[in-house]
């Protein structure tokens, strides 16, 4: 990057960046004493209760309060004029086609301001060449359109993402209808059965979108966009997630000590974690891992991990080499 010469004096003025991280602080402060925010937080241990139907309402009526929105941007909007350098303490959310801002982060419910490019989409659509995936996320949310930019979606469907979804009963998804969004309008999305995807907008859109991590299916799942087959699945997890990384790091930083934990584990609810969970055991001790992959080759609760345990013990093992405890 070639810093301008306002950018260049501001990188050598260390009193003007404390300026700007000090802006930065307060506005946030204001910003989580605003009324319309204190009223979401407070409403939402009462709303998580009834689920996520109750997460979403919640959601509906602080998009639907008059200037809520408008109230956060203001404050953002007036310390930027103020300050060139000025950096909201949102996070920001982007991808190829949007951008926006974390208004709101707990891990009940989810809210981001977006903006999505209709130039983008449409760049999109063209240079796409095949391999394009349909991806559905196994979460609920909700979209609330502020400004549809004339959008038009298609809208599909897939069998429900559940506790025993298997690779083998994921079937095809399918198409179910297209649909021109309005200004105003909302959209509710259960992303363990349903999702969608920008056909063509005539202006940028602009949305809310509210997710919820209650009533979750365990996986996000994609399907091939021209074959409508199921490519593949991740978990909807960030705890089980990270959990599984830092069994990654034992195992190759060889803690042989940490085997009790790898044990206990095995006892996730989430049947991909307790096949990662053995993987990784495996690598770490077979001998003290064996006596737990066959325990789950003939007992786990879910087909597919039955099935790979008993494929790993014919495989890899023999009663020669190891024998079966008595």
């Amino acid at each position: 990057m070639i810093a301008g010469k306002e950018l260049a004096a501001w990188l050598r003025d260390r009193e003007a960046q404390r300026n700007s991280a000090e802006s930065a602080a307060t506005v946030a402060q204001r910003l989580r004493c605003l009324p319309c925010l204190e009223r979401l937080g407070d409403g939402l241990e009462t709303a998580r209760h009834g689920g996520a139907d109750s997460v979403l309402a919640l959601a509906a009526d602080f998009v639907a309060t008059p200037g809520a929105i408008g109230e956060v941007l203001g404050a953002l909007v007036a310390a930027a004029r103020d300050d060139l350098y000025f950096r909201p303490h949102f996070d920001v959310m982007s991808s190829e086609v949007q951008s926006g801002l974390l208004l709101f982060d707990r891990p009940a419910l989810r809210l981001t301001l977006a903006v999505m490019s209709a130039d983008a989409i449409a760049a999109k659509r063209a240079e796409r060449k095949g391999g394009a995936s349909l991806n559905f996320s196994g979460r609920r949310a909700a979209f609330h359109f502020i400004a549809s930019g004339g959008a038009t979606l298609s809208l599909w469907e897939a069998p429900r993402i559940g506790a025993g979804f298997t690779a083998d009963s994921s079937g095809r998804c399918r198409f179910v209808e297209r649909l021109r969004i309005e200004d105003g309008q909302r959209l509710d999305v259960d992303g363990r059965r349903f999702t969608f995807i920008v056909e063509e907008a005539e202006r940028d859109i602009v949305f809310v979108g509210a997710e919820t991590s209650l009533d979750t299916g365990p996986l996000s799942v994609e399907y091939d966009w021209g074959t409508r087959r199921f490519i593949g699945a991740s978990s909807t997890d960030d705890a089980s997630s990270r959990t599984q990384m830092m069994l990654t790091l034992l195992r190759i930083m060889d803690r042989r000590d940490a085997v009790p934990l790898f044990r206990e584990l095995l006892g996730s609810e989430h049947f991909y974690a307790r096949w990662q969970t053995m993987r990784e055991f495996l690598a770490l001790d077979a001998r003290s891992a064996l006596p737990h992959l066959r325990e789950m080759a003939a007992a786990d609760p879910h087909c597919e991990v039955r099935r790979v345990a008993a494929q790993t013990l014919t495989r890899l093992f023999t009663e020669e080499l190891v024998p079966c405890p008595s």
